[in-house]
């Protein structure tokens, strides 16, 4: 009998919208990936949620705060209403009918209550830091119970202090990412529109390269795109969120992508798109981008903060392989990589 897994999405948004996009696109490359490797998978997911060839269940409530734009605070929040105690419940009302359920919330309230989950309750964490409390509380369970709480890259593990964890790499279905050997000559830069983003430096460095820089993402932070319009307005060019398919276009007619944050990414899920399309990265040593890019064949890696450096790479970058950038992503991250972690992990767990 084939294992039955949950995967319960990002409770902080609606499915696949744009401060959920990461993970929403991580949900549907993991069920993708267990498909392919014969696991029955049911999606538990926020109301409105469809998708095909996928069981879903829905559940309504208040939209969790994402941590990802917080300062770290001692505390968490939990709405009235929440969402995520819903999906909770929901889960642990359903739980005899899975083999194991797989939490892709960075949140303390599923990792308190995996030990009263008869079935077992796995997390896939999607940040390198939030809360302290629900940081001490990844790595408590990670001691505590062994093997129940994976990362996206090592970078992640080190900053969540986890020793040696199942590494879940961010498979993509390569289908979905046509190569374009030639690009395009605008600067591409993508992600959540907001401070820890960093793309006042990467809006800096098409100014200083005298170029236009494509900017594709979610407004999060309205006051932080202001500012960097006022400053730069003129070399920027906004297309807004898009979906995986005119991404992946969009990367794809761009010279380059600039990865620019200010923060520990836990892992480069944009750096990861581009390369498919065969989009070399140029981006700050810095999280999990130090660990994917492969400086001068993939992209060019500069110290954290530095504009000046980002400046000189870029006109080093133009002769990087487009190939290269797409082979190195079919050879490490395509679905198959991230099946064969998933099975792993499930063994390790008993579960399969």
């Amino acid at each position: 009998m084939p294992a039955r897994v949950l995967l319960m999405a990002s409770a902080v948004g609606p499915f696949g919208a744009g401060v959920t996009g990461g993970v929403s696109l991580f949900a549907r490359n993991s069920i993708k990936a267990l498909q392919q490797d014969g696991t029955e998978v049911t999606l538990l997911a926020p109301e409105g949620t469809a998708l095909d060839s996928i069981a879903v269940e829905t559940v309504d409530g208040a939209f969790q705060p994402s941590a990802a734009s917080l300062d770290r605070p001692a505390e968490f929040k939990v709405p009235p209403d929440g969402l995520l105690a819903a999906m909770l419940d929901r889960a642990r009302r359903m739980q005899d009918r899975f083999d194991a359920i797989v939490n892709l919330n960075h949140d303390w309230l599923p990792l308190y209550l995996t030990p009263f989950f008869a079935t077992p309750l796995l997390h896939v964490p999607n940040l390198s830091q939030s809360s302290q409390a629900t940081d001490r509380a990844i790595a408590a369970l990670a001691r505590e119970r062994p093997g129940h709480v994976a990362a996206l890259s090592r970078v992640q593990a080190e900053a969540l202090g986890l020793d040696d964890p199942p590494i879940l790499p961010f498979g993509l279905d390569l289908d979905r990412y046509r190569f374009d050997p030639d690009g395009g000559p605008d600067l591409a830069w993508a992600g959540r529109i907001s401070p820890e983003k960093g793309l006042s430096d990467a809006a800096e460095i098409a100014a200083r390269h005298r170029c236009t820089l494509a900017v594709a993402g979610s407004v999060e932070d309205a006051g932080y795109w202001q500012e960097v319009q006022a400053r730069h307005g003129d070399r920027l060019r906004y297309v807004g969120f898009l979906e995986t398919d005119a991404f992946q276009a969009f990367l794809g007619r761009a010279r380059a992508l600039l990865q620019t944050q200010t923060w520990v990414e836990a892992f480069g899920v944009v750096t990861l798109e581009a390369l498919a399309c065969g989009t070399p990265v140029v981006a700050y040593a810095k999280g999990a981008n130090a660990e994917i890019v492969q400086d001068g064949i993939t992209g060019r890696l500069v110290p954290p903060n530095d504009v000046a450096a980002a400046v000189d790479a870029l006109a080093d970058s133009g002769g990087l392989s487009r190939q290269a950038c797409r082979d190195y992503v079919a050879g490490r991250y395509d679905l198959g990589a991230l099946a064969a972690a998933y099975r792993g992990w499930l063994k390790l767990v008993s579960v399969g």
